[in-house]
């Protein structure tokens, strides 16, 4: 068997995904398997491979290659699903799988190995409810690319938060994106604030992180991570500002879900062509969703809230709470005549003349005009205001800028035109002839 980690610089860091999936590799393939326990095999050799990069090619150079030498082989998420899909082409007689990536239409020997998704951002909505009820009651998701796998979250939570806050108001905003992007997410936090959010869940990947840095720091938002622990990952064992405020994560173990993988293969129960879903167990141990530890946000994060969620994910388990998520297309399918959850949030942030009004009074106190200049280019560039025009720019201007504008008005009253420049030195010229004849004669 093979297990095809993910590339890049985290290698097999504790609450990695390569981590939780190499465990559960070494703990499903092992060199005597029982034989009472009804497998097809008497040993099982691990191979792990690793791509040089986290990129499409990486895995193109590696996969293809290695395909005969395994009887299955097994990889993680988008970037190694090209890859995966020309191994099989070539090697019908193999069985592949990838998690995290659902192959639509299915390959026939390829098994889609899915994460419930509509369950992690249910189990998150619960949890941001319960915290949120003392605390304003508002609460988000930010979703990266509006698209099935993350409407399935952002729907998913807007339900949760129903469940156990009725009178809760849930937002949802899609970034358009999964990347680092400093400026996208600053203009999210402004929106965040501006509907004083207490508790936001992550379901936008990289940029969900970088967000909620800021808003933990910044707003004193509480956050709810996913994938991995991200107090350990993202937040450095506490040590980066702002871990104070993480409340948990949603976890997707994938020691569970490669354990259980491998194991079906051993005992020759998988099916090629199909998508297998994993989700909440009342056991955590067989629970590939569930709530990572609580680490330092005990105090709100109560060991009661605790105790509602381990109730909330027994409901789950045994079908008593649904999340109302249609997984074909991640709408919502309890929310009337609307397919969302949550209100949307556009990223585009109105800004009243009484608030541009403010920025430049709080501005005139600061004294630097230059800067004033720059943040008040910076925010209508950031949130989609038309340029101002010349009237509206005076109107609007705070004294100091007003002093500032004058100046360059009266500097550019000493400009002169060609026209005229041409005029005067033709004058010039005749006066200098004029006194030439004068001396001559």
């Amino acid at each position: 068997m093979a297990l095809v980690l993910q590339g890049g610089p985290d290698g097999t860091k504790e609450g990695t995904a390569n981590a939780m999936a190499l465990a559960g590799a070494k703990q499903a393939c092992v060199a005597g398997l029982p034989a009472d326990q009804g497998y097809k095999y008497r040993s099982c050799t691990l191979h792990t491979l690793t791509p040089a990069s986290e990129t499409q090619g990486a895995y193109s150079g590696l996969i293809p290659s290695k395909a005969n030498e395994n009887d299955f082989m097994m990889a993680m998420g988008y970037f190694p699903s090209k890859a995966i899909q020309t191994a099989a082409n070539a090697n019908g007689d193999k069985l592949f799988a990838i998690a995290d990536f659902e192959f639509t239409p299915p390959v026939g020997n390829i098994v889609s190995v899915m994460y419930s998704e509509d369950q992690i951002g249910y189990l998150a909505g619960l949890l941001a409810g319960e915290v949120a009820k003392t605390r304003g009651g508002k609460v988000a998701v930010i979703g990266g690319v509006d698209q099935p796998s993350v409407r399935r979250q952002v729907n998913g939570f807007g339900s949760g938060a129903r469940i156990s806050c009725p009178t809760c108001k849930a937002y949802g905003l899609y970034a358009g994106t999964f990347d680092s992007d400093a400026k996208l997410s600053s203009t999210v936090g402004d929106i965040l604030k501006d509907k004083k959010v207490s508790v936001v869940f992550n379901a936008a990947s990289i940029f969900g992180t970088m967000t909620l840095k800021n808003l933990t720091v910044q707003q004193g938002v509480y956050g709810i991570g996913s994938g991995s622990d991200e107090w350990i990952t993202n937040w450095a064992y506490g040590s980066v500002p702002g871990s104070e405020h993480i409340l948990t994560s949603i976890q997707t173990d994938y020691s569970v879900l490669v354990r259980s993988v491998m194991q079906s293969v051993l005992h020759a129960n998988l099916t090629g062509g199909s998508t297998v879903f994993f989700g909440v167990n009342p056991d955590a141990r067989h629970s590939a969703i569930k709530l990572a530890p609580v680490h330092e946000a005990e105090g709100v994060f109560t060991k009661e809230i605790q105790k509602k969620m381990e109730g909330y994910v027994a409901d789950m388990a045994r079908g008593k709470l649904m999340t109302g998520v249609d997984h074909k297309n991640g709408e919502s399918r309890n929310s009337g005549a609307s397919s969302t959850s949550v209100e949307l949030l556009a990223l585009t942030k109105e800004i009243k003349g009484s608030d541009r009004d403010a920025n430049n009074s709080s501005n005139d106190d600061e004294g630097d005009d230059s800067n004033n200049i720059e943040n008040n280019n910076e925010e209508n560039d950031e949130n989609k205001l038309p340029p101002l025009s010349s009237a509206s720019s005076s109107s609007s201007t705070s004294p100091s800028n007003s002093g500032k504008k004058q100046t360059s008005s009266a500097m550019g009253s000493l400009l002169v035109s060609p026209s005229v420049l041409g005029e005067l030195w033709m004058q010039i010229l005749l006066a200098f002839l004029l006194i030439q004849i004068v001396f001559i004669f």
